[in-house]
């Protein structure tokens, strides 16, 4: 008669906090066949004849020479993915005459893990469910069916069994719970909602471990950032994301909890942290990363993000890219640069702005010709918050290509505007000055 030890580990995977995904992997394996049963029997008999006799438990069951054969042989069948095989190996043992109670109740709870290697859960959970029933399993074996149940239960969305199935464990369970199954009580608590009783539970896994699993801190700043306690969540995540820098989304939670918490810089230097592990990917993050530069004083930064994003594909060529790309590059002093992208969003935008902006470039550049046009362009378009300033670098513009009557035109009308009227007709003054001066000449 041989001995079946089966062992039984079920790995469930959290995607993120709150949510769980069944990745259940099942390993079985048959006890050393090289006697060591036998010998322990001889020497428990042994001892029995010199010690007091103690009150009678329940006899450890052990399979049969044929049992045991037939299961090995379809846990064989299982490690290779033989599927069909196996269960049909397994039904053999289950329907067979000459089987004990014991020996078919094993081939059930097999014919559990069969199931699950074929992804079939709900199958698993009637299976292991019929095989606890049978009531000729070892109290140890029933126990680690009705862990795998609770999480067979999460994973299939019935979180309520999951629970009670869990709180049975947690009061048969020999010896103190690992941390393991803490963080399971606290993810079920977390998809129910009850916020502090899965706080509870997920610190009491943490402190059993010497090392913390990312998960469980995802639990952990899932309860924390759901109630707002944003200054709890802090060190919580500055302690995340130096035991898991390549984590995108510990940085994310921790430039929002920074941003929350007033802390305007160290959220920027988090962003800076995505940005430098090429972490930021799409357009919309490539762009408000390049507008927090620009925001904080770094335009040359800005422009740099925009140009590359651009002209690699990874930034939207969009009118709204074009601008900051434009503001940028001026904000840096690169009037030759914020050409193109001013250019391109002025032909495509209704409003004159943007020719207006342009304009302003050519005249930091000395290109007067380019800047008369540009400030026509601006003007005729219309749209423009303060004309004004368009006809007074209109007007000087003109006096530089002595343009004179024109010049003096386009500042009386910047000299409407009562804040550029005493400058507008002292450029007149000055432009008359010269013209007399010209005329004695």
């Amino acid at each position: 008669m041989f001995r079946l030890s089966a062992i039984i580990c079920f790995l469930v995977c959290f995607l993120a906090p709150g949510f769980l995904a069944p990745g259940f992997f099942v390993m079985l394996s048959v006890a050393d066949m090289s006697g060591r049963a036998y010998a322990q029997q001889a020497k428990n008999a042994q001892q029995a004849k010199s010690k007091p006799s103690k009150p009678k438990t329940r006899r450890s069951e052990v399979l049969g020479k044929a049992a045991f054969q037939r299961i090995e042989e379809a846990q064989k069948r299982l490690a290779e993915e033989q599927y069909d095989a196996a269960l049909e190996i397994l039904r053999g043992v289950q329907t067979g005459q000459g089987y004990k109670p014991y020996e078919k109740a094993v081939a059930l709870q097999t014919m559990g893990f069969v199931y699950a290697g074929l992804g079939d859960y709900p199958k698993t959970i009637k299976t292991f469910e019929a095989a606890i029933a049978t009531g000729h399993l070892p109290v140890r074996v029933v126990n680690d069916l009705t862990y795998n149940l609770a999480q067979l239960n999460l994973a299939e969305g019935r979180h309520i069994k999951a629970l009670a199935l869990l709180a049975r464990w947690f009061n048969t369970v020999e010896g103190e719970p690992a941390a393991d199954a803490y963080a399971l009580k606290a993810q079920i608590h977390l998809i129910m909602n009850d916020l502090p009783a899965a706080e509870k539970a997920i610190r009491m896994a943490l402190s059993k471990a010497e090392t913390p699993k990312r998960n469980w801190i995802r639990i952990l700043l899932s309860v924390l950032l759901q109630q707002e306690r944003f200054a709890a969540a802090r060190p919580v995540l500055e302690d995340a994301v130096q035991r898991w820098p390549g984590q995108k989304v510990f940085w994310q939670q921790l430039a929002a909890v920074y941003y929350e918490v007033d802390e305007e810089k160290l959220a920027f230097v988090a962003q800076q942290a995505m940005h430098i592990q090429a972490m930021l990917q799409s357009s919309k993050e490539l762009s408000h990363m390049a507008q927090l530069y620009l925001y904080h004083n770094v335009p040359i930064k800005a422009a740099t993000v925009l140009q590359t994003g651009i002209d690699d594909g990874s930034i939207e060529k969009s009118e709204q890219n074009y601008e900051i790309l434009a503001q940028a590059y001026m904000r840096a002093r690169e009037w030759k640069k914020a050409v193109v992208p001013l250019t391109r969003v002025a032909e495509k935008s209704k409003k004159g702005k943007f020719y207006q902006q342009l304009g302003q470039s050519y005249v930091q550049d000395e290109n007067w010709t380019k800047a008369e046009v540009a400030l026509q362009n601006a003007l005729a378009k219309g749209g423009l918050e303060d004309p004004a300033d368009s006809w007074f670098l209109l007007g000087i513009t003109r006096t530089r290509l002595e343009k004179w009557d024109q010049a003096i035109d386009a500042f009386r009308k910047a000299g409407d505007d009562d804040r550029l009227a005493k400058d507008a007709f002292r450029w007149i003054r000055s432009i008359e000055r010269q013209l007399a001066a010209t005329s004695k000449s």
